[in-house]
């Protein structure tokens, strides 16, 4: 089937558009905490258990969609995301307990993990001279969008501006992409790959053990970095919305200025290299930014350039371990990958009622120093095998 390059057009918008949104949905969570402990009267603990059912929404609904979308394509598919954000958005406007909150994250983090499995099939699948590149301006679309929700949000909660003003916002924003959405033209059709009797041997193969782990404590610094570094800032340091933002912002910032440049630097000296290198200096910044103190913030929040390129490599590699079911592969090891990262939130929550903010926080660092060494333990592997 032909594609025009308006249609194309209009589905790159789309794309730009619904990862705008995936960036608010991620980042309300983490600088809205200290808001939502003190109006629901819950500890570091209970807040732990929003982070976790959120991710393990996330996980369970990308795993889904994958599946959802072979059967009724990408249009229904995406417009299931958005009804079920859009009651989402709807319960956390008139939030008035903490079960309701428990329960709205999950459905909003549902939606927002069948808007991201969507962009990451249909955004390869479109007809387009570069793919590579659509993707990455996708992904500095996601990482604008991250910055600016960050630091937007820490200035008007400042000012006085509720925190349930910003999902009127975010509902009204989801509606109008709704509309476009019905508006538009999506004929690509989802390959689907034949089901394969020989799928149960990946579970033999100990790459995919690896890779579940080198993911999983890669997400779980990262969105622990989203989820906690706000609420570590208020209650070690005593920072308002404002002034934490403005951290979170630099590291969201820096962590899409590293995207831009990083696949020059991964093609010239390698992928595993690459990865070992960007892991010491997140790891290296993380630990000093957190052993620093207050004076080490700023350091902590620059190891967002080193992040940058450490994922997408990652996941680079997966297609270069697995000689069959590589879509199947990827799809395990993306949802148990979330999974760790859901318990590692969820202990992080914990550890913060019983040994304190800043040491519960230094697990950031140790699972993006555990990932680095689990990523080379990867590259030593297919190493041997390639012997």
């Amino acid at each position: 089937m032909n594609h025009s390059k308006r249609e194309n057009g209009f589905i790159i918008a789309l794309l730009v558009m619904m990862y705008i949104l995936v960036a608010m949905g991620d980042n309300f969570k983490g600088i809205f905490v200290p808001y939502f402990k003190q109006e629901f009267a819950v500890g570091n603990t209970q807040i732990g258990f929003v982070m976790m059912f959120s991710l393990f929404a996330y996980a369970v609904f990308q795993f889904i969609g994958g599946n959802l979308i072979g059967k009724i394509g990408y249009k229904r598919v995406i417009l299931t995301g958005f009804l079920i954000a859009v009651l989402a958005a709807v319960l956390l406007m008139h939030c008035n307990g903490f079960i309701m909150l428990v329960t709205a994250m999950f459905l909003l983090n549902a939606g927002m993990a069948l808007f991201n499995i969507s962009v990451c099939t249909l955004g390869p699948a479109l007809k387009v001279s570069s793919t590579a590149l659509l993707m990455n301006m996708i992904v500095f679309a996601y990482g604008i969008g991250s910055t600016t929700v960050q630091k937007a949000a820490g200035t008007l909660l400042s000012a006085g501006v509720p925190w349930r003003t910003f999902f009127e916002f975010m509902l009204f924003l989801l509606l109008a992409v709704t509309v476009y959405l019905m508006l538009i033209k999506i004929t690509y059709v989802p390959l689907v790959e034949k089901q394969a009797s020989n799928k149960h041997k990946i579970f033999s193969n100990p790459m995919l053990y690896l890779y579940i782990f080198a993911i999983g404590t890669y997400l779980a610094s990262e969105y622990g970095i989203g989820n906690w570094f706000v609420n570590y800032m208020n209650e070690v340091y005593s920072l308002d919305s404002a002034k934490s933002s403005v951290y979170v912002t630099i590291f969201f910032a820096a962590k899409t200025t590293g995207v831009l440049f990083s696949g020059f630097i991964v093609d010239r000296i390698g992928h595993y290299r690459s990865i070992l290198i960007y892991g010491i200096l997140a790891s290296a910044f993380a630990f000093s930014g957190i052993a620093l103190g207050k004076q080490g913030l700023l350091i902590f929040a620059v190891s967002g350039l080193f992040y940058s390129a450490m994922f997408p490599t990652l996941v680079t590699t997966i297609s270069e371990n697995f000689t069959s079911d590589i879509s199947y592969a990827t799809g395990l090891i993306m949802m148990f990958g979330i999974l760790i990262a859901m318990v590692v939130s969820l202990l992080i929550g914990v550890l913060n009622d019983r040994v304190g903010s800043r040491n519960s926080f230094y697990l950031i660092a140790v699972t993006v120093m555990l990932s680095t060494v689990i990523s080379q333990v990867i590259s030593y592997k297919r190493r041997r095998i390639k012997r």
